[in-house]
């Protein structure tokens, strides 16, 4: 039993991406404990799939090198990106 509780959808849509970060670090040293020690069970097949689409929407390191390069330029950027729940911008 994981020492956090997995993210689903639903929750994933209701938080911010500086609020899902955290969690997304915690339940990727999960799975990878899960996968490297050969300990994965039936049904976590589709946990880890509904894992990884939560980090694929939310971690998009295209966007982050952008807006990274944007406020080292003084360029404008959309902070709502960062600040908005994913299901009130739509992503998830």
């Amino acid at each position: 039993m994981p020492s956090f509780e997995r993210l689903t959808i639903a929750e994933a849509r209701t938080l911010t991406r500086a609020e899902l970060l955290p969690r997304i670090e915690e339940e990727q040293k999960y799975w990878y404990d899960r996968i490297h020690t050969c300990a994965m069970r039936p049904g976590d097949d589709k946990a880890f799939r509904t894992f990884n689409d939560i980090v694929h929407i939310a971690a998009n390191p295209h966007r982050a090198i952008s807006d990274t390069d944007a406020i080292a330029e003084g360029r404008p950027f959309d902070r709502d990106y960062w600040t908005k729940p994913l299901g009130e911008l739509g992503e998830l």
